[in-house]
């Protein structure tokens, strides 16, 4: 991208007035932070994510479980031992060289295959010795963890920007409220002027039809600010997880100090660096290699120690006589699975491929952000100014037409003309004032300001 510095400008609070309302404000969006739904959501999505891990680090430890059975059988095969078949010939021999008869004649046996009768109850400790997937899972459920931290980072950072737009919403109604109502006492004065002179016959009742219809405007101008006062107020509640109706404290002084200048090429480079959104691409590419390397060790033999110790017999008892203890190495190895590993491979080098171009974009999203953010803050600054200038003409134009009209040099028309211009120049300024703040506050979100 090509390097290029203009500068943003940043206004300051510093009165004393200006340095409350930012006490204020920093006072609800910690309130925002500690009681908001969607932020807690995100929390215990964290809380889900740290126990995975711990399930992951359980992995590497010992396991002992206890297994015990008790069976009883019958029929089934018969193992035959011909023992009858063995040894009958030679006991005969004997008994004829002995001519006797102590050596009996023997049945051949026929032995169950499953005991009448028959239980075991034992110990199994099982100790993974070499088990390359127990430590690959781990690595990626850390790495899941850290990614979920940035997706609270993420809203908290969103929250905040949102809990002080809205809250310049609000105060910007409520001074467009407080605009209204001034411009209605100035109408109503000057309908309380106008009937007078009805009254003594120096006007027509035209006059007053007209002031009369400028009061109605003006209410209906008052309706929708208040309209807009209750939607900003039940929003910014809403974001603090309120009732909705709440009262919010307000302080609408804003004073400006000089300017501050920013270059665009810190601020790009602070983004970049300090967006969670970036840092989560990057853990996302890591996942991408800890699941390449998963994959690949699943080819390499597994080794677990195991060791059993417990009571076996026809009998259920436990005595020394019934106990036993034993100790193996079971190795596992397996050596084709249907190319399935082969296809899981490619799907993890697919992920890394796609990681890095959505990497890529975001950058080129981010640096977009923070470009126009940054115009947008430099324009309204400008907008500030010439609203402010504005303000300033407009005031002094309607001081003059305002004292001729009490005069009776100016006309009723050129009265409401001058009274307009400055409605809506005040009306302009606050507009101007507030959207600044808002431009600022954003600005700050997609640069990644703290």
């Amino acid at each position: 991208m090509r390097h290029f510095v203009f500068f943003l400008i940043f206004s300051l609070v510093v009165f004393q007035q200006a340095q409350a309302q930012e006490n204020i404000l920093d006072t609800y969006v910690a309130e925002g932070l500690a009681s908001n739904l969607s932020l807690k959501q995100e929390n215990i999505s964290l809380e889900r994510n740290m126990r995975a891990l711990e399930e992951a680090r359980g992995l590497f430890m010992p396991s002992l479980e206890l297994n015990a059975r008790y069976s009883r059988a019958t029929g089934g095969r018969l193992i035959e031992f011909p023992i009858g078949d063995l040894l009958n010939p030679a006991y005969n021999t004997l008994n004829q060289l002995t001519d006797s008869k102590q050596f009996p004649t023997l049945e051949n046996a026929a032995i169950p295959f499953l005991r009448p009768e028959e239980h075991e109850t034992k110990l199994r400790l099982v100790q993974p010795i070499l088990q390359p997937s127990i430590y690959y899972n781990y690595q990626i459920r850390q790495t899941q963890v850290s990614m979920q931290q940035d997706a609270v980072d993420i809203y908290k950072r969103q929250l905040i920007a949102d809990i002080r737009t809205s809250y310049y919403n609000y105060l910007k109604s409520v001074k467009g409220i407080q605009l209204y109502e001034k411009v209605k006492s100035l109408q109503l004065q000057n309908l309380a002027l106008n009937e007078k002179l009805f009254e003594n016959n120096k006007i027509t009742y035209d006059a007053i039809y007209a002031i009369k219809a400028d009061i109605s405007d003006t209410e209906l101008k008052l309706a929708d600010a208040g309209k807009n006062k209750t939607i900003a107020t039940a929003y910014f509640n809403f974001l603090l997880n309120k009732p909705l109706d709440t009262r919010i404290q307000t302080d609408t002084t804003f004073a400006f100090e000089e300017i501050t200048a920013f270059g665009m090429d810190d601020l790009l480079t602070t983004s970049l660096e300090k967006r969670e959104e970036i840092q989560q691409v990057n853990k996302g590419l890591q996942i991408t290699e800890q699941n390449l390397k998963l994959n690949r060790s699943k080819v390499l033999p597994t080794l677990n120690l195991v060791v059993d110790y417990g009571f076996q017999g026809t009998k259920y008892r436990f005595t020394s006589q019934d106990d036993y203890l034993q100790g193996s190495l079971v190795l596992s190895w397996q050596l084709f699975g249907g190319f399935q590993n082969r296809s899981r491979i490619a799907q993890a080098s697919l992920d890394r491929q796609r990681l890095e171009t959505q990497q890529t974009e975001l950058q080129q999203r981010i640096r977009l952000q923070v470009t126009t953010a940054a115009e947008q803050v430099r324009v309204a600054r400008q907008n500030v100014q010439t609203a402010t200038e504005r303000v300033t003409s407009a005031q002094k134009y309607f001081n003059i037409v305002n004292r001729k009209y009490k005069e009776g040099m100016a006309l009723y028309i050129e009265y409401l003309s001058a009274l307009t211009s400055l409605t809506n120049a005040e009306n302009s300024k606050i507009l101007a004032e507030y959207d600044y703040q808002i431009r600022i506050t954003e600005l700050n979100r997609v640069a990644a300001k703290d």
